[in-house]
C-alpha cells in the first residue's frame, strides 16, 4: 500500500444555509458569526498541533465558505492566505436538482426520488448531474494519490468529501464511511492510515 501523508482535515465553518437546513452542495452561502468562531478555534487547534507551518502544504476547496474559512485559520495560526492552493476535486459533492433545497422541501417536490436515496444513500445519484459517493471518492481519491508521503497537509473542505476522503484514506465501508461525524469545530488528524480528532471529546 502506497504511504500516505499527514493530512489535517478541516470542514468549513457553520453558514447560514447549513443553520436553515439549506443543501449547498457546490452553491455557496457565507459563514455566519457562529462559523466563523469555529473557524477561529479550529486555527486554535491546529496552532498547538503543528510547529512548522513554513512547510505545511495548505489545500482547500474553492467554495467560498471554505475560502472563508482558510482565511480566518491562516489569520489565527500566522500563515500567509496566499500559500493556499485550491483544488476543483476538493469541493463538496454536487447534489444536483436538490442543491438550495431543505429536506422537507425535497420530499415535497422529489418523494420518489428521495425514498429511493433512502435505500441506498451510498450509490444514489441525484437528478441534474447529482454525484454519489463512488463519484465523489473517486475525484478524492485522484488528488490524495497525486500527494508525496512523507508531509504534512491542511486540508479545508466539506462534510461529504472529508468523508469520502477519510473512506479511502482509513479502508473502511460505506456504512462506517456514511457514520462518520462531520463536526464544523474540530480537526481531524488522519496518519497512517488511522483518523482521530484533535478534540478528546470526539
Amino acid at each position: 500500500m502506497k504511504s500516505m501523508p499527514e493530512i489535517f482535515l478541516v470542514r468549513h465553518g457553520e453558514t447560514t444555509w447549513n443553520r436553515i437546513g439549506r443543501h449547498q452542495g457546490q452553491l455557496d452561502a457565507v459563514l455566519t458569526l457562529d462559523g466563523v468562531r469555529q473557524a477561529e478555534h479550529v486555527g486554535n487547534q491546529l496552532k498547538r498541533e503543528i510547529e512548522n507551518w513554513d512547510s505545511v502544504r495548505l489545500f482547500c476547496s474553492p467554495l467560498f465558505r471554505c475560502r472563508q474559512t482558510a482565511a480566518v485559520i491562516c489569520d489565527t495560526v500566522g500563515t500567509n492566505f496566499e500559500r493556499l492552493i485550491y483544488d476543483e476535486r476538493l469541493k463538496e459533492r454536487c447534489f444536483g436538482d436538490w442543491e438550495g433545497l431543505t429536506d422537507r422541501e425535497i420530499t415535497a417536490q422529489y418523494p420518489d426520488a428521495w425514498a429511493a436515496r433512502e435505500r441506498d444513500l451510498w450509490n444514489y445519484i441525484i437528478s441534474g448531474g447529482g454525484e454519489n459517493y463512488p463519484a465523489l471518492a473517486a475525484r478524492v481519491s485522484e488528488w490524495l494519490d497525486e500527494q508525496p508521503a512523507n508531509c504534512q497537509i491542511v486540508l479545508i473542505s466539506h462534510g461529504q468529501t472529508g468523508r469520502a476522503l477519510r473512506f479511502r484514506y482509513c479502508g473502511l465501508n460505506p456504512e462506517e464511511a456514511l457514520n462518520l461525524p462531520v463536526p464544523q469545530n474540530i480537526v481531524f488528524r488522519l496518519f497512517e492510515g488511522q483518523s482521530h480528532s484533535l478534540d478528546a471529546n470526539q
